[in-house]
């Protein structure tokens, strides 16, 4: 089965789950951008919540649409400083997060200017931490994808359930569903495959 995502920040576990049953992957890279997405923010379980981390962008001055693979991130705010510190806050008691603090520093360390190849590089990061092994293709042209439109939208109800696992906070504020694969990292780490695999029944409802 091919899946077909548009890039996003942190990729969330609803979309991860999809792409570990999976047999290869499709970046989509000829769509335009839109607000409320995936593109530029993701959701992390901090002590008060779920907390966005949202990317700040440059605004183009045009009328029209504008191809997602041209936006470029601005850095006119040190943002990345304060995700890092809003991260190791939420997860710095969770069991594997001092694991992989280092590996998330050295991610940081090197952002590309525009936001799809950063987005894209997250990807590839947390896959290779999870040990998810697929081809992964970039479009050569729009692909109009109706699941890969809900997996990016962030103003909805997830488009499936996961199981649920344990979370930091999680006694304050239950199960949250809908967050970054980051999460599902620094509270499971290497087992977090096991997981993965044991979802497949959700995507066959």
């Amino acid at each position: 089965m091919e899946l077909i995502l548009h890039p996003s920040y942190f990729i969330d576990v609803v979309s991860l789950v999809h792409v570990y049953h999976s047999d290869s992957i499709v970046l989509e890279t000829h769509d335009n951008y839109l607000k409320q997405t995936y593109r530029n923010r993701c959701y992390i379980a901090a002590a008060n919540g779920k907390l966005a981390l949202n990317i700040p962008i440059i605004h183009q001055k045009s009328g029209g649409s504008v191809p997602y693979k041209s936006i470029e991130i601005s850095q006119a705010e040190d943002w990345a400083t304060q995700h890092l510190k809003s991260i190791k806050s939420a997860y710095n008691s969770s069991p594997f997060y001092e694991y992989y603090e280092a590996d998330l520093q050295c991610l940081f360390s090197n952002i590309p200017e525009t936001l799809m190849e950063w987005n894209i590089k997250t990807f590839n990061w947390l896959l290779g931490l999870f040990s998810i092994s697929k081809t992964i293709n970039l479009s050569t042209e729009y692909l109009n994808d109706s699941k890969a439109q809900q997996l990016i939208t962030a103003k909805q109800a997830p488009i499936l359930s996961v199981s649920p696992y344990i979370q930091v906070f999680q006694e304050k504020h239950g199960f949250m569903n809908d967050l970054s694969s980051l999460d599902l990292l620094f509270n499971l780490g290497p087992s977090a495959g096991v997981y993965l695999k044991e979802q497949l029944g959700l995507l066959k409802r």
